[in-house]
Order: C-alpha cells, then structure tokens, then sequence
C-alpha cells in the first residue's frame, strides 16, 4: 500500500493514502491520528512541495530570526558565571569581556541550531512540535539556512577576538585569545553533535552537558581566571540534570508512533531510566557543589566558608526545576525558566546571597550575620 504524505506551505502535513489499492483514488487529511494510523500500512515518503522549499521570502526574515532562536540566547548566562566567582562583580573591564564573550556565543549557538535545524529537517516534520520550525514547515529554504550558519559562525568567532585585540586596564590579564579557542572548540562540538553524536544515547545528553561547560570556560579565559575543577564538575553534572529533564519531557510528549520517526535517541530512553539517571545526576550536582563550597581553595579566596549558605537554595532550584519539568513535560531551561516565577525568585535570591559573601563577606557586619552558627572548625 503506497503512502505518501506532503508537507505544504504552512508546514502542515497533508497524508496521501490509497482507500483501495487498486484504485487510483487518494485521501487528504491533516489529522494526526490519520497519519499515525497510516504509518503502520506501508513505507512512508516524506515530500516538500516546490513552494515550501523554496521559502517564503515575505517572512524571510522572520522566519530567520526565529530559527536562530534568541529566547535561548539564556543559555549563554553561563558564560558570565565565572565574573560571580571571581570576586570581580564590580570590575567594569571584566564586565565587558564577559558580555562580548556573552555576544559571541549567542551567534555561536544561533549558527548551531541552524545547522542543525537543515540536518534535522525531515525528523522534524514528524514531530508534532518541531515540524513547524521555519526550515521543516519550509518557509526558511536550506540554502539561506546553511549561509546564515556559516556568517553568524564567522561572526561569533570575530566577536571572541575582540577581548584579545584590547588588553584591559584593570588587574585582570589578558584572556581574549583563549576565548577564541573555546569559541571554535564550542563550534566544532555543536558540529558534531549535530552530524553524529546526537544519535547515540547517553553520549547526546552528555555533549549536551559539555556545551554549557565550555560557555563557562569560555567566560573564564575571558577575563582570565582560573576556574574551580569542582565548579567545572558542578556544571557539568547540573547541566546534564537539565539535559535529561528535556529529554524526559520530549519522551512522553512523544507517541509511540511518533516516536518511530524521530531520532534513534528517543527510541532508545525509557521513562523510568531517564529518572533513575536524573537522580543521579541531580545527587551528584548537589554534591560537587557543596565540595567547590568547601574546598580549601574556595575557603582560602572567600576568606570563609559561607558559600555553603547557599547550598539550600541550590538544592531547592534543583528540585523545583525537578518538579516543574515532570509535571509540564516541559524539560527544556528555557521553558522552565519561563512558566515558574518562584525559580526566578530563587536564582536572584542565590546571585545575591553568593554576591554578598564573595564581595562583602570581609566586611565586618555581614561576617556577623553570617558566622551565625558557625564553629571554630
């Protein structure tokens, strides 16, 4: 039984099955429940009509800005994490290395969800979500797609060279020029994930994970610091906590039929082992960031070891975040972040709390409030 389902201007799907196998008569539908019922009848050819593939050049540009993505440019906060730990909140110089390096990978990541939007198009034409992205609905062409990656790329790795061309005036050396490299490395991981390692399991939630550690490298070397092995960890370990989350909501969103379709990751997870390595995860994320609080070198820099105030907020974020993607099915950063004020609440609540003893914890009335409790050991 020949099946053939197209895909038209708007990105809908329309589902061509014969009623009668000998006939010539075909049905049209937009139904999803018509296409999953039809998946299982016969080998399905995935078509874009000429007008979808070529693009709608009205809304070129829209379509454009939204396949770049910039409500996940968030992601990139973690590049300005390392100015917090470094007790140089308040230098103006360091602040504009972190924010051009905050620049750079924004247009760093745009260029990866491009490339990888072209790679993934036929995948997403099955997902009940993704098949309205511009360049699988088609008003985005591919052409345009793969050229917008390649400048927004050149463009990205120009902006990480800027720190590196304008040395500093404060004490903070110059870091520019290993920002470049984090920068290329950041590109060619996204490169890869996107031709490759996506496809196989545990390895795509963890290069996942590595994206956002090099952010936080990145943001280092641009002021030129040196970063807490335990902080790397902790970043790691949180950032796959974040990676699993969205692959858990993505799994039951997802039919089984559906499924079908999509990437041999999803058909690889399980629910119940996505929980048990969020568990994990989330265990290990806790632990490795009481370690950097406590560590000797954290003690000896801070001056104290009050950083483990901040530990409860940190175990709370984990378990609301926790909470809130099991309950939504929503386990992307970005939509959490978005539906929860409360998590916003506590990531201020954190930023201002380790401020207060990275920068102010010398200060005689803060150390009174915080040595509340605390033994000479």
């Amino acid at each position: 039984m020949a099946i053939r389902r197209t895909v038209d201007s708007s990105g809908q799907f329309r589902v061509h099955a014969p009623i009668i196998s000998t006939a010539g008569t075909y049905i049209t539908t937009r139904s999803n429940l018509v296409q999953f019922a039809v998946q299982g009848c016969g080998e399905i050819m995935y078509e874009t009509s000429g007008k979808a593939d070529a693009g709608n050049s009205g809304g070129g540009l829209v379509a454009l800005l939204e396949a770049m993505r910039p409500a996940h440019w968030i992601k990139n906060v973690f590049v300005v994490v390392p100015i917090l730990f470094s007790g140089q909140f308040l230098q103006w110089d360091a602040w504009w290395r972190c924010l051009v390096a905050g620049g750079a990978f924004c247009l760093l990541s745009s260029s990866a969800y491009l490339h990888n939007d072209v790679l993934d198009r036929n995948f997403d034409r099955a997902h009940p979500q993704k098949r309205s992205r511009p360049v699988a609905s088609g008003r985005l062409s591919v052409w345009v797609a793969l050229a917008a990656a390649l400048v927004l790329g050149l463009m990205g790795i120009v902006l990480a060279w800027i720190p590196c061309e304008f040395p500093i005036k404060t004490n903070v050396s110059s870091g520019g020029c290993g920002l470049v490299l984090w920068a290329v490395v950041y590109l060619l991981l996204n490169l890869l994930y996107s031709l490759w390692l996506k496809h196989h399991v545990i390895i795509d939630v963890i290069m996942v994970a590595l994206g956002f550690v090099l952010r936080a490298m990145a943001g280092a070397a641009a002021i030129a610091v040196p970063i807490s092995p335990w902080l790397v960890v902790c970043t790691f370990t949180l950032c796959l906590f974040i990676a699993l989350s969205k692959r858990r909501g993505e799994l039951i969103e997802l039919t089984t039929e559906v499924a079908r379709t999509t990437r041999n990751t999803h058909r690889a997870y399980t629910v119940e082992g996505l929980n048990r390595m969020l568990t994990i995860s989330a265990a290990l994320a806790i632990m490795t960031y009481a370690l950097y609080c406590l560590a000797p070198s954290t003690v000896s820099r801070i001056g104290s070891a009050h950083m483990v105030w901040t530990i409860p907020l940190v175990v709370y974020g984990i378990f609301r975040y926790d909470r809130i993607s099991h309950r939504t099915h929503k386990g992307d950063v970005v939509n959490v972040l978005l539906s929860d004020r409360i998590l916003w609440l506590v990531l201020i609540l954190y930023v201002a709390l380790s401020l207060a003893v990275i920068q102010y914890g010398a200060h005689p009335a803060v150390r009174e409030i915080l040595d509340v409790g605390f033994g000479p050991g």
